[in-house]
């Protein structure tokens, strides 16, 4: 009768620990991986009390979880070596005290048990146990578990115990990692939304010193030293203003929001709306671009104003940075892309510059040493295939899903 005693109990802590781990793995809360923890241990153990401790090491502190008012609450203490669930956590050692309020030196001589929580909810502990949570030889925290009455802890049932914090120790390592991730996406975006409310104040005077030198340069139309300065200052304050729109729109991107409309639409007619902003300027420096497209529309679902930012920025720097020879655009429908080539005979980019291309704000070594003005925000964020041959070219490759729902793509007017 005692072995099918021993086996039934088996069974039911090897259930418990079952569902213990579905509920750790679908849940990566660290106050909810506490609770449902402390849970299922007391459950699995036969435990009056039980406690499921995080190591903080940032503040030396054991958090714990607790249900207080219908609403989980987060609970720090500071990791001590003469407490418990702190020598636990600092030693990595399991242990099991048959009396709490008796002498604790067979652990530790240190050890003193604190009847304070014992007071403060009219509790009188008798037998403890304590096992690490351990993930990768480092202990992410304390699992504790407490009787006052019933069938006391045994050293067999420190096995148990273990296996459970093991499990514990996994569990936390990742509600961490998604706390972490977390907190810094949201850093990130706080980050990003103060940049955008700075940035769009600097626009207001800006432009009113741009405005200003306007009306300077016009009342000093016989001063050609005077006018020089002026046409200088207002050179560097529309400099300002593209920095200033640069920053706004990879700000936003950044916060997580679209620059504009999400919608369906055909990518040929956005495609040349954009380049044919920069004909004149390609003109201007005896460039041919050129623009290949299918005649039949290519379907997108985009952000229509966040992919004439990353074609604007595509071509225009082609433009800029090819002294001669040609710009060569190229839209294609290969199922399931649509696949766009900006391709150009300009300086290209040296070898080593490459991997940070899509840093915010970098610009090639040979960008810089040329002199031509740019900022090198527009391409961060982005995730586009280069290839590039220093004073070869470059080609830059953006690939987007075809549309292939039956969403109507939006009619566009053509403007040239």
């Amino acid at each position: 009768m005692a072995a099918k005693s021993t086996n039934l109990n088996e069974l039911v802590i090897h259930d418990r620990l079952f569902e213990l781990y579905n509920q750790m793995l679908g849940d990566v809360r660290i106050t909810n991986v506490l609770l449902h923890t402390t849970r299922v241990v007391r459950q699995a153990l036969d435990a009056e009390r039980a406690t499921t401790y995080l190591v903080l090491k940032e503040t030396h502190e054991l958090e714990s979880a607790a249900i207080i008012g219908n609403v989980s609450r987060a609970i720090r203490v500071p990791i001590r070596a003469d407490s418990l669930a702190g020598y636990c956590a600092l030693t990595g050692q399991s242990f099991a005290i048959p009396d709490a309020y008796g002498d604790l030196s067979g652990v530790d001589p240190r050890l003193e048990f604190d009847r304070s929580w014992d007071k403060m909810n009219r509790f009188r502990t008798r037998d403890v146990m304590c096992a690490p949570a351990v993930f990768k030889d480092e202990v992410m925290g304390v699992v504790q578990v407490i009787n006052s009455k019933g069938r006391p802890f045994q050293e067999v049932d420190l096995g148990p115990l273990q296996t459970i914090a093991r499990l514990a120790g996994y569990a936390l390592h990742h509600a961490q990692l998604y706390h972490q991730l977390a907190t810094l996406k949201e850093l990130e975006k706080e980050k990003a939304e103060f940049m955008r409310i700075l940035v769009h104040e600097l626009k207001s005077p800006v432009a009113a010193s741009k405005s200003l030198a306007s009306a300077l340069q016009f009342s000093s139309r016989g001063d050609p030293k005077l006018s020089f300065v002026l046409d200088r200052i207002k050179e560097r304050m529309d400099q300002l203003l593209l920095l200033v729109e640069d920053i706004l729109q990879l700000s936003r991107i950044k916060s997580g929001k679209p620059l504009g409309k999400i919608m369906v639409c055909d990518l040929g007619t956005e495609t040349r709306m954009v380049c044919g902003r920069y004909r004149e300027q390609a003109k201007a420096k005896n460039l041919s671009l050129t623009l290949i497209h299918p005649q039949s529309p290519v379907p997108v679902r985009i952000d229509v104003q966040g992919y004439h930012l990353i074609l604007s920025n595509l071509v225009s720097n082609a433009v800029k940075y090819t002294p001669a020879g040609t710009v060569k655009v190229h839209l294609q429908s290969q199922p399931p892309w649509a696949v766009l080539e900006v391709k150009d005979t300009g300086m290209g980019i040296p070898k080593g510059d490459i991997p940070h291309l899509f840093d915010e704000f970098f610009r090639a070594s040979n960008a810089r040493r040329s002199q031509i003005h740019g900022t090198g925000v527009g391409l961060s964020g982005g995730q586009l295939e280069v290839a590039t041959q220093e004073s070869v070219g470059s080609t830059f490759t953006v690939r987007l899903p075809l549309h292939s729902g039956r969403e109507p793509y939006t009619e566009r007017t053509l403007v040239l």
